[in-house]
């Protein structure tokens, strides 16, 4: 008989929960709760998209500078013809790495006392 209170208590809960969905007020806050959720979500989106073209438009920018000034060192490199192959950006230097951290030194092992006892710290 007790297994039967459970089962009993979770039907009654889901009867409670179902008429509570079903009413107008509590459709109406997760509607207003799903038309924020949208919103946040298109606002976060606008913003990855921003984000995004700027990314592009520096990176750009930032290629465009660098096939100009190859373009000019070819130019005044004593050869006043200019080159068929397309200018190549030179790769930025990346930074130093890390050195990696020492190891440290093991810690020599207490040695057991001449009598048979272990070693009092």
């Amino acid at each position: 008989m007790f297994p039967l209170f459970p089962f009993v208590a979770g039907v009654l809960t889901g009867a409670v929960a179902l008429r509570l969905l079903k009413t107008d007020k509590t459709k109406a806050g997760l509607e207003k709760a799903q038309d924020t959720l949208r919103g946040v979500t298109v606002s976060s989106l606008e913003a990855i998209e921003s984000a995004s073209a700027r990314a592009r438009k520096h990176l750009a920018a930032d290629t465009g500078e660098a096939a100009a000034e190859v373009a000019a060192d070819t130019r005044t490199a004593g050869d006043d013809t200019v080159q068929n192959e397309p200018a190549q950006a030179e790769k930025p230097a990346s930074a130093p790495r890390k050195r990696a951290p020492r190891a440290r030194k093991a810690k020599p092992a207490a040695a057991p006392a001449a009598d048979g006892r272990e070693a009092e710290s």
